[in-house]
C-alpha cells in the first residue's frame, strides 16, 4: 500500500512532478518557480515517514539493535541495484529476490556445502548466498532487472 501511494505521489500529482524536476535539474526548476528549499522539506518529511512505517514493520519481525544497521543498509542497497535505480517496484522485486536467494541459501546450499566438507551448518551460507545471487545479477544485467528509461 505504501509502495503504491509513493507511486501515485511522484508520478500522478504535481509534487511529484516538481520532485521529479527537481532532481533531474534543480537550477532549471527554481527558474521555473519551484522553492527547492521548501521542496527538499518536503521531500525529507515524506521520507522520514515511510522510514517510520519501515521501522515498525522491521521491529515487528526481527528484533534489532544498534549493530545492525549496517548489515541491513547493505541488504537495501543489493536490493535497489537488483531492482534497478529508480524503479518502485523493482526494488520491490529486488527485495523478494534477494530474501528468497538468501532463504535457499541457509535451507539448501548450507546443508549442502556442510555435509561435502563435513563441517556444521552455518548462518553465514545464507548471507553469502545473497550476495553471490547479488554479483550474478549484476554481472548479468548491469541496469538491474527492471531499469529506470530516462526520458
Amino acid at each position: 500500500v505504501s509502495l503504491g501511494a509513493l507511486q501515485y505521489l511522484l508520478y500522478k500529482t504535481k509534487l511529484g512532478r516538481a520532485f521529479r524536476a527537481t532532481s533531474d535539474d534543480a537550477g532549471t526548476a527554481e527558474l521555473m518557480g519551484i522553492n527547492n528549499r521548501h521542496l527538499y522539506a518536503l521531500a525529507m518529511g515524506i521520507a522520514l515517514a515511510f522510514t517510520a512505517v519501515s521501522a515498525v514493520l522491521f521491529s515487528i519481525r526481527t528484533t534489532f539493535d544498534p549493530a545492525s544497521g549496517p548489515i541491513n543498509l547493505i541488504f537495501a542497497f543489493e536490493a535497489v541495484i537488483i531492482g534497478g535505480l529508480g524503479s518502485l517496484w523493482g526494488t520491490l522485486v529486488g527485495g523478494v529476490v534477494l530474501g528468497v536467494s538468501q532463504s535457499l541459501g541457509g535451507s539448501v546450499v548450507g546443508p549442502l556445502v556442510s555435509e561435502l566438507i563435513g563441517n556444521q551448518v552455518s548462518a553465514q551460507w545464507q548471507i553469502l548466498t545473497g550476495h553471490i545471487v547479488f554479483i550474478i545479477i549484476l554481472i548479468v544485467k548491469p541496469d538491474g532487472l527492471f531499469p529506470r528509461i530516462r526520458d
